[in-house]
């Protein structure tokens, strides 16, 4: 309630600075109405497309066939005659029978039915296409239409006439011209042809090229039927104008008409043979003409659709009212404004402000009184209902917390849908209590959207707050308040629960331990501050070790250790992880050089590649050169890839992985199971080796341990029939090694054989020298 009456306090102080507009635009509104009025017709014509885009899309391709096919057929006739007024420069009337009869002889597809020459002095020469010739005719002796051409061509303008019937030759006709000029540029006469109209009726007889046959309509600007397809309910035997039969209405009839002056393209629903069909119409681009068909309202109908049709009955008179009346204008302007009010600040979905709203809500609030805190808000695994559950479930869970926060917001507060699942609250508090309690009475009342709505999926709620803590301009505080409420949010701990975090001084710490990561970060680099760490992979079936994973540690100067989960969620945000994992990859290959020169054997050593550096264009060939830098065999590197990389586009992957394989690089899929893995993923990349999440085996619920188990004994064995190598992450302990054993894994890595070390030590602990061998086996 009180959201709404705010709604209403601002809806009545809007109006004295919409009137204020008004005055002021109320000259230009005359100017530009009819653009605003296509403006219009546009939108309306968009949201209709989006409504039916399919259905009408064939309709329009259809139709813009027959167009096609009437614009051709006309502009080869207009080309023939061009040909003919150029020959004519400079000739007589005498030598005009023999030329338009040539024309004939080369034209005799489609033939004109009669050519004439036309003087400045009123006579004329016609020949016929049998070869009939008739001379000194009167201009008044002819056909008003085609006075009224004969007198444009002379202008020295090539056009068409109008549909005329010929009494001589007892049909009807379509006159071309085109002037005849002289050297100077003067005209000195006109070549005319005449054509059958029934020439362009055979167009509406046959099917388009796409084999679709529509009921088509040739109208000239005042409705009269030029021609039309056989037997269509859109001419009715008897009918001489489209819009003054009996199934259109007067008042469409006349803002059809309206529009045809316009030369606008338009559509209304009509009454025929007892049904109710739309007819759209399309301007044909010369002399008024226009093409009409029909679709039946059937065969797109939907919700919105009378709402579609009233707006281009609307739009209609909006041409007819815009030239005169003002007051109209205004009603109109106040709508528009409207509308465009509710898109700019309102989210479509919920009906709530949207960000930009909330922000300018926000900083107002916050210019009267500082005691306010904001939280923003969004639902756990919310991409999970979307796509199990489908997107019209989610929309409806939503809809329902938008209506739950509009029940529990105060007069002075104020929320906003961002995107997405995400909501932004502004709460009237300066006690962290207070605010806490209220987050978690509006938590716990949306625990009960899923029961409302039947879902089986519970709806838990992730916050962060910040509260005002020092005074500052309206502006500041907002994105102050946004930024800490935000961070407290992405890093609060995620647990199947409702989580509330606030900004506090420990997380202020963390923000600007974090912001120290990212400053120092180049410079780190260069200085080789982070340091390759190798952790040991052992086969299971003799305890050997016979791999290794690389690691980063940050060690800075002082001594300090950076751990990866401090700085790498950081690095992929801001894109240096692809420098930091091509880094790596040096890294390892100068171990192995010295490890190799020292006369050591190596081992193949695994890699983690990030998103942003696989899929960079050159990834291969940088690649490529920093192993064959330290002259290392691609088959002692392999590249580890995340589970939700491969997802994101396995074909793609499988390209770069096939190109990889191609230089003799091994590939590993990592932590497989720890998003939503699929079994397709498995089945389908292109890959050596998969590591299973350490999760599998990390789990201390009894129950799920079990499930875990169970879940991971069959995919080890999916994975060696794709024969696959397979590796567990996450081994701890004794137990955790003889069950991995038992289900056919044949690898391990972990805690159990050895934590991250040094690569001086792994070498001292694990590796053999040749020479050693040799003696040994001696």
């Amino acid at each position: 309630m009180a959201l709404l009456k705010r709604n209403k306090a601002e809806k009545r102080a809007s109006r004295p600075r919409m009137h204020q507009r008004f005055l002021q635009i109320t000259l230009s509104t005359v100017l530009i109405g009819i653009s605003l009025i296509v403006v219009s017709c546009m939108g309306i014509a968009s949201i209709q497309q989006a409504n039916r885009k399919s259905y009408n899309t064939q309709l329009q391709t259809s139709m813009n066939e027959y167009w096609l096919e009437m614009r051709n057929r006309m502009g080869t006739d207009r080309e023939a005659l061009q040909i003919m007024a150029e020959y004519m420069q400079g000739k007589s009337s005498e030598e005009f029978r023999d030329f338009a009869m040539d024309l004939q002889d080369a034209r005799q597809d489609n033939s004109f039915l009669r050519m004439g020459y036309y003087t400045r002095t009123g006579m004329q020469s016609r020949v016929r296409a049998d070869g009939t010739l008739e001379e000194n005719i009167p201009m008044e002796a002819l056909e008003p239409e085609v006075q009224q051409l004969i007198n444009y061509a002379l202008q020295g303008k090539k056009s068409a006439s109008q549909v005329y019937y010929d009494e001589g030759m007892q049909q009807q006709l379509i006159m071309y011209a085109a002037p005849v000029q002289a050297a100077n540029g003067s005209v000195t006469g006109v070549v005319a042809a005449s054509k059958d109209l029934s020439a362009f009726q055979k167009i509406f007889t046959q099917p388009s090229v796409s084999q679709s046959k529509l009921d088509v309509v040739w109208v000239d600007q005042s409705g009269r039927i030029i021609a039309a397809s056989e037997s269509t309910p859109l001419a009715p035997q008897g009918t001489e104008n489209f819009l003054s039969q009996a199934g259109v209405d007067e008042q469409v009839a006349q803002s059809a008409l309206q529009q045809m002056e316009n030369n606008e393209a338009l559509h209304f629903t009509i009454q025929l043979e007892g049904k109710e069909q739309t007819v759209y119409m399309q301007p044909f681009g010369m002399n008024g003409w226009y093409l009409c068909y029909a679709d039946t309202i059937n065969s797109g109908k939907s919700p919105i659709y009378s709402i579609l049709i009233t707006s281009n009955v609307l739009s209609g008179m909006i041409i007819l009212l815009c030239l005169g009346l003002l007051y109209y204008v205004r009603w109109a302007m106040w709508g528009s404004n409207k509308e465009l009010m509710k898109l700019a600040y309102y989210d479509r979905l919920t009906g709530t402000y949207n960000f930009e709203k909330f922000t300018q809500c926000a900083e107002d609030l916050l210019a009267e009184d500082s005691n306010y805190a904001l939280i923003t808000m969004n639902i756990r695994q919310f991409q999970y209902i979307n796509e199990i559950l489908g997107k019209a479930q989610a929309d409806q869970v939503l809809k329902k917390l938008a209506a739950l926060l509009r029940q529990m917001i105060g007069e002075k507060e104020c929320f906003c849908r961002s995107n997405a699942d995400q909501f932004y609250l502004l709460l009237h508090s300066s006690q962290e209590e207070q605010v806490r309690a209220r987050v978690e009475a509006i938590m716990e009342q949306a625990g009960t959207i899923a029961q409302e709505l039947n879902v089986s999926y519970p709806v838990i709620l992730y916050a962060g707050a910040a509260m005002v803590q020092e005074s500052a301009p309206p502006e500041e505080l907002v994105r102050d308040l946004l930024h800490k409420a935000e961070f407290a949010q992405k890093h609060a701990v995620k647990k199947y629960q409702n989580v509330l975090a606030f900004y506090d001084r420990a997380m202020h710490r963390k923000e600007n331990f974090q912001n120290s990561i990212e400053s120092s970060m180049q410079s780190a680099l260069a200085k080789q501050e982070f340091q390759l760490f190798l952790q040991p992979k052992v086969r299971l079936e003799n305890g050997q070790v016979e791999g290794a994973e690389a690691l980063v540690r940050w060690i800075r100067p002082d001594e300090t250790l950076v751990y990866p989960n401090e700085f790498i969620p950081a690095f992929e945000k801001n894109g240096f992880c692809a420098r930091l994992d091509l880094y790596m990859v040096d890294r390892t290959c100068r171990q192995l050089r010295e490890w190799m020169d020292a006369g050591y054997e190596p081992i193949c050593i695994s890699v983690n590649q990030s998103r942003l550096l696989f899929y960079q264009s050159d990834y291969v060939e940088r690649l490529c050169a920093v192993m064959d830098r330290y002259h290392i065999p691609h088959g002692y590197i392999q590249l580890e890839i995340l589970e939700g990389l491969a997802i994101e586009n396995i074909e793609q992957m499988n390209k770069t992985l096939a190109q990889l394989h191609e230089k003799g690089f091994r590939l590993s899929l990592d932590d497989f199971g720890s998003g939503y893995s699929s079994l397709n993923v498995l089945a389908g990349i292109q890959v050596d080796e998969v590591k299973f999440d350490k999760d599998f085996l990390l789990e201390s619920a009894p129950d799920k341990k079990e499930k875990n188990k169970l879940a991971l004994k069959n995919v080890v064995k999916l994975a060696k029939d794709l024969q696959i190598t397979t590796v567990a992450e996450g081994v701890e302990v004794q137990q955790d090694e003889e069950f991995v054993h038992s289900i056919g894994c044949e690898y391990g890595q972990g805690f159990f054989y050895s934590c991250p070390i040094p690569p001086e030590e792994f070498a001292q602990r694990y590796l053999k020298k040749a020479s050693d061998r040799s003696q040994k086996s001696e």
